[in-house]
């Protein structure tokens, strides 16, 4: 049985060839809407403008290649002036969040230089435009797995870094940019817990507790040994989950760097919002409440 996934439309290029099937939902069910091969056109665009269509669906299957795809021309999307804001918000997330997980995957110095290369263009421009923050807000996705809790937390976080510092002269666009690498790989430890555990759908046993509480040691560990991002990256890594009354871990440290607490506050917002194997999603204004 097939297994479907929303995407942005606004991600699909225009008399380009498609190379997934696409499919949209019609009275409870999905239904095919281009085949594979065939030319997405503007009519197609405004034949589901004109029903209110905002997204279109494809196989679970068939992520890994849209993904490829959407990363093909990401850089000439998200550096063009002319490309409208929507498209290179869709086309940032995607490209993204595969970067996310082959950084996952295989978590080296040319994973997290691609992930520089794809967060980049976007970050300069998330730090200047708050309509372009808007636009990603919107596309951001609540099925939750690690790697769109990874893009979401990124989105969030820089957003909130964005607010907190502006005004503030001593801190430079460029510092935040730098900032932003890390709350996008703030889970990258995770990438050495057992797949059994990240997936768990039930309580996690004791042992298996204590073997998720070391992915923030393990992050410090990965982008430290790499050396291609800035201390402040590996900080927020290590510690994103302590508390200031000294109740987390994994050190229960009080003294808890500014962006690591940045990085906590959309991690938990993220996490409250999220649908996940054992709890439902709670709205947002009652998350931003907590």
């Amino acid at each position: 049985m097939d297994v479907f996934h929303p995407i942005p439309i606004d991600v699909f290029q225009i008399d380009e060839r498609c190379i997934v099937d696409l499919f949209v939902r019609h009275e409870d069910r999905l239904v095919p809407f281009l085949e594979k091969g065939g030319v997405l056109t503007r009519d197609h665009l405004a034949d589901l403008n004109r029903f209110g269509v905002r997204k279109i669906f494809i196989r679970e299957r068939e992520r890994d290649a849209l993904a490829e795809y959407v990363s093909s021309f990401s850089d000439r999307i998200l550096t063009d002036p002319t490309v409208p804001s929507k498209i290179k918000a869709a086309t940032f997330y995607i490209s993204s969040v595969h970067a996310v997980k082959k950084a996952f995957d295989d978590p080296n110095e040319e994973r997290i230089e691609e992930i520089k290369k794809t967060l980049k263009p976007m970050l300069v421009s998330m730090v200047k435009n708050e309509v372009l923050l808007s636009d990603l807000f919107s596309i951001t996705e609540y099925d939750y797995n690690t790697y769109t809790h990874s893009v979401n937390v990124g989105i969030f976080a820089t957003s909130l870094a964005v607010t907190y510092y502006k005004g503030d002269r001593s801190v430079k666009r460029e510092e935040l940019e730098r900032l932003s690498y890390g709350y996008f790989l703030h889970d990258i430890g995770k990438s050495r817990i057992p797949l059994s555990i990240l997936r768990k759908r039930g309580k996690l046993s004791q042992e298996e507790w204590g073997i998720m509480k070391k992915h923030p040691e393990w992050g410090y560990s990965i982008l430290m040994e790499t050396g291609h991002l800035t201390d402040e990256a590996a900080y927020i890594s290590m510690q994103h989950h302590e508390r200031p009354d000294g109740s987390g871990y994994p050190a229960g440290m009080r003294d808890i760097h500014p962006c690591a607490r940045i990085c906590t506050i959309a991690d938990i917002y993220e996490a409250l919002t999220s649908a996940r194997p054992y709890k439902s999603a709670m709205k947002p204004f009652d998350a931003l409440k907590i």
